[in-house]
């Protein structure tokens, strides 16, 4: 049998706080990251909101067919994070300690240009975080 592979997270008590309120605040920051030298910068949200912004963005994908697949798997994604929140919560016995971060309208910074994949969603391992800064608190 393959052994799962180990979830990673941060013990950086400043970016946690800040998941956490995003988390279960709603609060939304303007963010940029360092990931494994790139520079990315977004709004940070919530793993709920970010799966809800894909299931609507989805919805205006030109191909029906596949607008209407992606926005259900992403739906089901939602629900099941949901799902897992839930009972998280009413076990409690383990601290906040996520794993992934969310960025809506995320722009990919490459010296002194912006990649042209602009206001994109973007989904990353908080472990690959090299560093960051909160824009919106300047």
């Amino acid at each position: 049998m393959a052994k799962e592979p180990e979830q990673m997270s941060t013990d950086d008590a400043v970016i946690l706080m800040f998941l956490q309120l995003v988390e279960e605040d709603g609060v939304e920051v303007k963010v940029s990251l360092s990931v494994n030298g790139a520079i990315i910068s977004g709004t940070l949200i919530g793993a709920t909101a970010y799966y809800e912004g894909i299931t609507e963005a989805s919805k205006k994908l030109p191909d029906t067919t596949m607008s209407k697949i992606i926005s259900k798997k992403f739906n089901d994604l939602k629900e099941a994070y949901a799902k897992q929140k839930n009972e998280e919560a009413k076990e409690e016995a383990e601290q906040f300690s996520p794993t992934y971060i969310h960025l809506k309208d995320a722009k990919y910074i490459n010296g002194a240009h912006e990649d042209a994949h602009n206001g994109t969603w973007w989904r990353g391992k908080i472990a690959s975080i090299d560093g960051f800064s909160f824009d919106s608190l300047v």
